[in-house]
């Protein structure tokens, strides 16, 4: 305020100093009315003048602080810019502002501060709203950030316009060999091999259109390596440019081990029109399991699973425990081959009998990480060893039959003929011995009717 005063130290006399009452009304009215905290302090630092929303945001009453030492009032703000910066202004006569956080109060403040006459005139308003909503903003700025860097697959930004990357996490820096500078002197197109460049353009057009999300495309590292990869893009704004995020996936393992598990069916569909077996392949790793057409054409299974538990789920409920346990008894043994035979479920409900052979296939570290086997349906041998298998129990009960039933008439039989041989026999004796001769064949008779019967 001391600078309007200023203007009127005179030496009109009385007749200024109602103009000097008025001017000291007007300008107090127009501090007073500020939206801002306003002061003024003298040369030595001396509180001069204290408005209203002062008042309010320091909660210092002006009668408390007229005519006080600034300093002396508020010593926590010494070490502060409050007292760098306010100094600096005075002693060098430039207007200063800054931001300055005041624990005091727990206030964040925008500061202006101008020399006036001999002293400082000082404006502030608080601030606190808004720096915490720019802190917010940036603490979601590094957390996305962090998400972005530390993520283990490969992500960058790059401009819709120019192609150029923006930036890069530090997983793409790992996976295709160019330091961080080197991507930001590239395009997207500079991991592209030269064939998929005018494909690459195709994708951008779509992009630019809101077309493209995803798509499987080659990418080529810096040791000229090609992989395959699944790109996933969102458009963002970046820095204020049209930008692409994207996520970079490579499916370069996945899609070869596909295309060999595809060109393996392949090949066992080609085996399977010279042999009736089901051969089967199975990825340790990933339990996904292939069938050749023969789980189709033995067992009727139009549509299979692909994992273990599907093959499981069709073996007999009286089996399966033995059929795991050699299994596994298969692996710990390290064994590459083995034979088992076991029940499998058809399509109609039905069992069939197999004979399941199946080899492994260990890597260098002896870890079993393939198998393949076939299984051949032997439910007609196995039905026929049950049919030989009953047609032996009953020749053991015919033999039993023979070398009991059949020698006690006998026996009987030859025992009277030998009393036929005596010559003291008369003739009713004789006619006797008849009679149980024909009763004894007549039961041996009987016997050899009941082993036909057995036997037939």
């Amino acid at each position: 305020m001391s600078k309007f005063l200023d203007l009127y130290d005179s030496d009109e006399g009385l007749d200024c100093a109602a103009q000097l009452t008025a001017c000291r009304q007007r300008i107090a009215s127009i501090l007073e009315s500020y939206t801002d905290a306003f002061f003024e302090v003298d040369g030595s630092w001396m509180v001069t003048y204290w408005n209203r929303e002062a008042e309010q945001l320091l909660s210092m009453p002006r009668e408390e602080i007229l005519g006080k030492n600034l300093w002396e009032v508020y010593k926590e703000a010494v070490p502060l810019k409050f007292f760098s910066e306010y100094h600096r202004a005075l002693e060098e006569g430039i207007t200063v502002r800054f931001e300055e956080y005041f624990d005091y109060n727990k206030l964040w403040f925008d500061v202006v501060a101008f020399p006036s006459g001999t002293g400082l005139s000082v404006c502030f308003k608080d601030i606190t709203v808004r720096k915490k909503a720019s802190q917010l903003l940036e603490d979601e700025r590094e957390k996305y950030l962090d998400l972005f860097n530390l993520s283990p697959l490969p992500q960058w930004v790059y401009d819709l316009e120019t192609l150029a990357f923006l930036q890069v996490n530090d997983a793409a820096v790992h996976h295709y060999g160019y330091s961080r500078q080197e991507f930001l002197q590239m395009t997207i197109k500079d991991i592209r091999p030269a064939a998929e460049v005018v494909m690459l353009d195709d994708i951008i057009a779509n992009v630019r259109i809101g077309l493209y999300n995803q798509s499987v495309v080659k990418h080529q590292k810096k040791n000229g390596e090609l992989i395959l990869v699944s790109v996933e893009g969102n458009s963002v704004s970046f820095e204020g440019m049209n930008a692409r995020l994207v996520l970079a996936i490579d499916q370069t393992e996945r899609i070869t081990t596909q295309q060999a598990l595809e060109a393996s069916i392949s090949r066992y569909n080609v085996v399977s029109k010279a042999t009736s077996d089901a051969i089967w392949d199975q990825d340790l790793k990933t339990g996904y399991t292939i069938w050749n057409r023969g789980i189709s054409g033995i067992f009727g299974h139009k549509q299979v699973g692909h994992d273990y538990s599907w093959w499981e789920e069709h073996v007999h409920p009286d089996d399966i425990d033995q059929v795991r346990n050699q299994f596994r008894k298969l692996r710990e043994e390290k064994s590459t081959r083995q034979v088992v035979e076991y029940r499998f479920r058809c399509a109609d409900g039905t069992y069939k009998n197999v004979l399941d052979r199946s080899s492994i296939i260990f890597d260098a570290d002896g870890v079993a990480i393939r198998t393949i086997g076939s299984m051949q349906d032997i439910t007609e041998r196995v039905n026929y060893i049950h049919k030989i298998e009953a047609q032996n129990k009953r020749l053991t009960e015919i033999s039993r039959m023979q070398s009991h039933d059949v020698r006690a008439p006998l026996a009987s039989i030859l025992g009277l003929v030998s009393l036929l041989d005596e010559k003291e026999t008369d003739m009713e004796e004789v006619r006797q011995l008849f009679k149980l001769i024909r009763e004894s064949a007549q039961d041996l008779d009987e016997v050899i009717k009941g082993i036909v019967r057995r036997s037939s």
